[in-house]
């Protein structure tokens, strides 16, 4: 009997090769994408609604899987983001001196906090079975006591006076570490139990923080000369104690917004690799499977309308993707809505590297996984051979005309590995509907 388990082992292993390269335990597996065959997902997250009524602008974003608005009123999109207003009753200070709701998390109900939550969860996400992205962008305070600076610092000196108040013999000394205690302790039972709640609320949806993690990597704004990109130890520390929650989290949503001073230099692209290097490190923290990655960009630099640079196209977006990062969202404002960049150099590229990665995930592959890097430091990105494709303009949308792909398969096998998709997401996938197909790419207004 044995013997016979064992042949037939071999032999489903040699009808099925893939089975041997796909499945080894590094790099960890992760979930299947919510598209089927879209390793890549890329997503509008822009307030450009009111381009063609408004400003006559029409835009072409037939390449992103998702559309969706983050203004007032717009729901059933397979984006949501929920600001402070929209979830539950989340604690802050308005402009560094009116309490909201206790304005500390140790001030904050949480029984309230809970019974205010589900009306704001079924007013975006009508669907409880839907899938979807919902990002939580609490950007307040921060939850480990160090990250609250500047602006801020007002969470940890009304944690100090709440302290103080209560124990007024107490040394200074005494007094702040009691106070990080306390707001620590808090902030990460606030975040994790709204967590867990809105996962109960809708399971299908990919929860996570906007911004979170971040590696803090912007010193290069003292200078370029010594400048690596590279997060600082501590700060890859401080993300380490918060594995808490990336373990709770279903994707992550950090940001690789570029400033100007970095613009079409190395610089940029080490800035941003070691960002999403970051982001991929704690996805993978704990038992189960490796969190996708979702990165936040802008087609511009920061406080900007200047256009990306094509290097810069590619040391943000190609950067993001040949580190395995299951989706890139562009977030804005109507300022950088231009219709003649999409149809240019950022429709192309798009469009180049969403195909790319889909060739690569078929071949390599075969579906069932997304491919990234074997070596992460390595300048090789997921690209088409202007000698294999070209890409043209037939009538107002962009396609791929495909010569021969041989030139990228030999690329794919040398510089790329597979992370397999797992899980059982993928036979349940017509089961669970999006809210918004990808055909209509409208957005639904909330009328009641």
């Amino acid at each position: 009997m044995a013997n016979s388990r064992l042949f037939l082992t071999i032999v489903v292993l040699l009808s099925c090769p893939w089975i041997i390269v796909l499945c080894s335990a590094d790099p960890k597996q992760t979930r299947w994408p919510l598209y089927s065959r879209k390793p890549l997902i890329l997503v509008w997250n822009a307030p450009t609604e009111d381009c063609t009524p408004r400003h006559r602008v029409t835009l072409s974003l037939d390449q992103f899987y998702i559309v969706a608005s983050p203004n007032e009123g717009f729901v059933r999109q397979n984006l949501t983001i929920f600001y402070k207003e929209r979830l539950g009753l989340y604690p802050y200070y308005e402009r560094g001196r009116t309490a909201v709701n206790g304005g500390l998390p140790q001030l904050a109900s949480l029984t309230q906090h809970y019974e205010k939550m589900p009306e704001g969860v079924q007013k975006y996400i009508r669907e409880a079975e839907a899938k979807g992205l919902a990002v939580i962008d609490w950007e307040e305070w921060r939850p480990l006591w160090i990250r609250n600076w500047d602006i801020k610092d007002v969470y940890r000196n009304k944690s100090r006076e709440q302290v103080a108040l209560k124990n007024p013999t107490w040394s200074p000394e005494q007094v702040a570490k009691v106070a990080q205690q306390e707001f620590e302790l808090s902030a990460r039972k606030f975040m994790l139990e709204t967590l867990k709640y809105a996962k109960n609320l809708r399971p299908n949806q990919l929860w996570g923080f906007y911004l979170f993690p971040d590696c803090y990597n912007h010193d290069y704004r003292s200078g370029l000369e010594n400048y690596t990109g590279t997060c600082p130890e501590l700060e890859v520390t401080r993300n380490d104690q918060l594995n808490w929650l990336w373990i709770e989290c279903t994707a992550l949503y950090p940001s690789i917004y570029m400033g100007s001073t970095l613009r079409s230099t190395k610089y940029g692209r080490l800035f941003v690799r070691n960002r999403v290097k970051e982001a991929m490190r704690v996805a993978s923290v704990g038992k189960g499977l490796t969190r996708p990655v979702f990165v936040y960009t802008r087609p511009t630099y920061i406080n900007q309308t200047t256009p990306l640079s094509e290097m810069d196209l590619v040391s943000t977006i190609g950067e993001s993707v040949a580190l395995g990062a299951a989706g890139v969202i562009f977030w804005g404002d109507t300022s950088y809505a231009s219709s003649a960049y999409l149809m240019g150099s950022l429709g192309h590229y798009l469009l180049n590297v969403s195909t790319a990665a889909e060739l690569c995930s078929e071949s390599l592959c075969k579906s069932r996984g997304r491919c990234l890097r074997k070596e992460p430091d390595q300048d090789v990105y997921l690209h088409l051979s202007p000698s294999s494709y070209s890409i043209v303009s037939v009538s107002g949308q962009l396609k791929v005309n495909k010569a021969s792909g041989e030139t990228e398969l030999t690329h794919f096998r040398k510089h790329f590995q597979c992370q397999c998709y797992t899980g059982g997401t993928r036979n349940r996938s017509a089961e669970m509907p999006l809210q918004q197909s990808h055909s209509s790419n409208s957005l639904n207004y909330d009328t009641v």
